[in-house]
């Protein structure tokens, strides 16, 4: 009768296992915390290429805002002198003093404009690098979540077949016994058995001592002295 009631114990220590293993690997499920974690270094050093492209594209539009004003400023003071409204000489002057201040003004900014026209092609790539490598590294990051959730369905369809069979594995087992299994699951990260492997326990690698070998060898309920489980002995018994 022992070694029945053990038999049946064992039936729902290996449920207890399955469904211990089925929480482990569903709380080993990654939501890509290693891609989350390259986007977002992309995106930080990204952040800095496109500032420095965003500000030499800012510059670009500024100078040909100031290129226009000083066009337009020009196109007026011909204007003034060419068109017979000053006639003073000293006037005169002082306009074509202003004219060629304004020209050397804007020869300046047209030399910054060459500099950038060659500055922000390069710039503009790099930016770009970027983000396409940000927009590669989402997409594999959605695929991944794809496939952890396809998982975790099938790993929650796993957990409810196995739960089901708990009930009726736990019904055999007479309750002194499987109070006192239960307890020791508790006690010992959800696993209240261990088998009487050789001389060894085959959870805590404790040497048996030869009494507890024969009492899990014929079928009777004893435990390992050190972490103790339940021990049971395949031969034979399982």
């Amino acid at each position: 009768m022992a070694g029945l009631e053990l038999r049946d114990l064992h039936q729902l220590h290996e449920i207890d296992l399955a469904l211990l293993e089925i929480r482990k690997r569903a709380a080993a499920l990654d939501p890509g915390r290693a891609i989350q974690a390259v986007i977002q270094g992309l995106q930080a050093e990204g952040a800095k290429v496109l500032d420095a492209y965003k500000a030499l594209h800012a510059e670009q539009t500024d100078l040909e805002l100031k290129v226009k004003g000083i066009d337009e400023k020009l196109a007026k003071l011909d204007k003034e002198i060419y068109g017979g409204s000053v006639v003073n000489s000293k006037e005169i002057a002082n306009l074509e003093k202003e004219i060629s201040h304004l020209k050397a003004s804007k020869d300046t900014l047209e030399t910054r404009e060459l500099e950038l026209m060659d500055l922000l092609p390069p710039a503009k790539k790099q930016a770009d690098r970027y983000q396409d490598a940000i927009d590669a590294k989402k997409k594999e990051l959605v695929d991944h979540q794809k496939e952890a959730l396809v998982l975790k369905g099938q790993l929650e369809a796993e957990f409810k077949e196995w739960s089901a069979r708990r009930g009726p594995a736990a019904a055999k087992v007479p309750a002194s016994l499987l109070t006192k299994y239960d307890a020791i699951r508790q006690k010992h990260a959800g696993i209240g058995m261990a088998e009487a492997k050789g001389a060894r326990c085959s959870m805590c690698g404790i040497n048996l001592p030869e009494k507890i070998i024969d009492g899990a060898r014929e079928g009777r309920t004893v435990t390992c002295e050190s972490c103790h489980r339940i021990l049971y002995f395949t031969e034979g018994l399982i």
